[in-house]
């Protein structure tokens, strides 16, 4: 029961460092992803638009701005989807197209239009879709409960898309949690989005892009986060307390702060098993030697 208690209390511990490093020095870094100091501070068109500007992120493509409009009117789950992990949507209940499948011919992003996020609500976790309130064709668009989505070319063939999202209104302590737990889902996803549509611009159409690694990175990061709270069940006293601490800080890295490649989060998960092989060997030891102890 003691074990049980200080398991639990270990865990309770970590969960809240976690929390308390992702609001202090993580959540700054997450809602200026790839976002220059001068993109954070210009003001863009969409602004007006919302309670408050929730993050500002941005990605330089190596295409020329025209290829890259043409993937953004691909956007949602009638079209191309959203270039993001197509296999996280489908696990939550969102249908859409394949990215790798866009829709042909001229596609246009017109005010009026609803980029629906998924092609049958009934079966999604939460139901959402975006209005498209603001066009300027071939520069930007602002889409209701989102945010604006702007180029800004570089030169001849290379853009900057940047993606400014619009916050919501809070004026419950539960959407100030629902807010809080949310913001950093959004990022993974809208991350992957802006890494999804750079790779695709990049490649040009037609070319197959395996979403092999997006798989093995989720896989690293889901199995490294159950194995720290199979360390914390092993309690192995402190070398168990402390590294099961350790582990848990540093799992938010590969989850939030280094790019979503498999190698950090296969590292990790490499040192996790490594690790609970140790205690598990180590708990084996000392059962043999207290057994060996015994009178015969």
């Amino acid at each position: 029961m003691v074990n049980i208690k200080r398991s639990l209390l270990l865990f309770i511990a970590i969960i809240v460092i976690q929390l308390m490093g992702y609001a202090f020095f993580l959540r700054p870094s997450i809602l200026t992803w790839g976002a220059s100091d001068d993109e954070i501070k210009m003001p863009l068109v969409g602004d007006n638009l919302a309670p408050h500007l929730c993050s500002t992120r941005a990605i330089t493509i190596n295409a020329p701005a025209s290829e890259v409009w043409k993937l953004l009117t691909q956007l949602g789950a009638d079209r191309g989807g959203f270039f993001s992990y197509d296999f996280i949507e489908r696990a939550l209940g969102y249908e859409t197209r394949n990215a790798d499948k866009t829709v042909t011919g001229t596609l246009e992003m017109k005010v009026g239009r609803i980029v629906p996020g998924s092609l049958d609500e009934s079966k999604s976790i939460i139901k959402y879709s975006f209005p498209v309130v603001q066009v300027d064709p071939g520069n930007s668009f602002v889409l209701q409960n989102w945010g604006a989505f702007v180029l800004k070319k570089v030169n001849p063939e290379q853009t900057r898309l940047i993606v400014r999202t619009h916050g919501q209104a809070l004026p419950t302590l539960k959407s100030k949690i629902g807010d809080f737990v949310g913001t950093p889902l959004h990022y993974i996803m809208e991350r992957r989005m802006l890494m999804g549509i750079k790779a695709r611009a990049e490649a040009g159409r037609g070319v197959d892009l395996p979403a092999t690694g997006d798989l093995f990175w989720f896989l690293g990061v889901f199995l490294s986060g159950i194995g720290i709270v199979i360390m914390v069940l092993i309690d192995q006293g402190i070398p168990s307390l402390l590294l099961s601490a350790l582990y848990g800080i540093f799992w938010l890295w590969p989850l939030l702060i280094f790019e979503p490649r498999p190698a950090y989060s296969m590292i990790l998960l490499l040192a996790v098993a490594l690790t609970i092989t140790w205690f598990v060997s180590k708990r084996g030891w000392k059962q043999k030697g207290r057994e060996n102890d015994l009178p015969r």
